[in-house]
């Protein structure tokens, strides 16, 4: 009985926190940056957020200055779990950043995030024997992903990934081992190009 309560409870803020993201226009960017600096762990200078973004365990979340959210991603990092974002992160539409459960995600500076692009630090447990998977909770993990590194639209990081510094990860990847720096990764096969960016 108490836990629907406070549920009802907080209905309003839920409310509150719905108008906030989907108010438009450049008063809402401007009302987001002001009311987020308060939720968050940290927010760094000049954040900017489209319509849709949402957040979940704000206070788990660090962002550096410059970043910029497109419409409909979401930042998520509830059960004990964190998220640290650097700085001049760009992060196109319907991405979904989410350390729940646990799990951890470090971005470094300068990165470029595509449109539909899963960074995801928990897996769901599937070796409990007689267990429903929906109900063998979850397996965490660490994704630490460098400095100036793009990720391309539709790709996918599995939790104990290490990007390195300069790696670009094409369209559509599957990212389920590290990647070194100034790598190119072309598909879910994680087949490397031939050579590095600089070479």
């Amino acid at each position: 009985m108490y836990k629907y309560f406070i549920r009802i409870i907080n209905e309003p803020f839920l409310f509150l926190d719905y108008l906030l993201s989907y108010f438009p226009g450049y008063l809402g960017i401007y009302l987001r940056r002001l009311i987020y600096k308060f939720r968050f762990k940290s927010v760094g200078k000049k954040y900017y957020s489209e319509i849709g973004l949402n957040i979940t365990c704000a206070k788990n979340i660090s962002i550096g200055d410059d970043c910029s959210f497109m419409r409909f991603s979401s930042i998520n990092a509830c059960n004990e779990s964190e998220i640290k974002i650097g700085k001049n992160i760009s992060v196109n539409y319907n991405v979904n950043i989410n350390s729940s459960n646990g799990g951890s995600i470090t971005i470094g500076n300068n990165v470029l995030i595509a449109s539909n692009v899963v960074i995801r630090a928990a897996n769901h447990n599937i070796n409990k024997k007689n267990n429903l998977i929906s109900n063998s909770g979850h397996s965490a993990g660490k994704i630490v992903i460098g400095n100036d590194v793009w990720i391309g639209s539709n790709s996918v990081i599995l939790k104990g990934v290490n990007i390195g510094n300069g790696a670009v990860i094409g369209a559509g990847c599957v990212i389920f081992k590290n990647v070194a720096e100034n790598e190119i990764i072309l598909n879910s096969g994680q087949q490397i190009l031939n050579k590095k960016r600089f070479e």
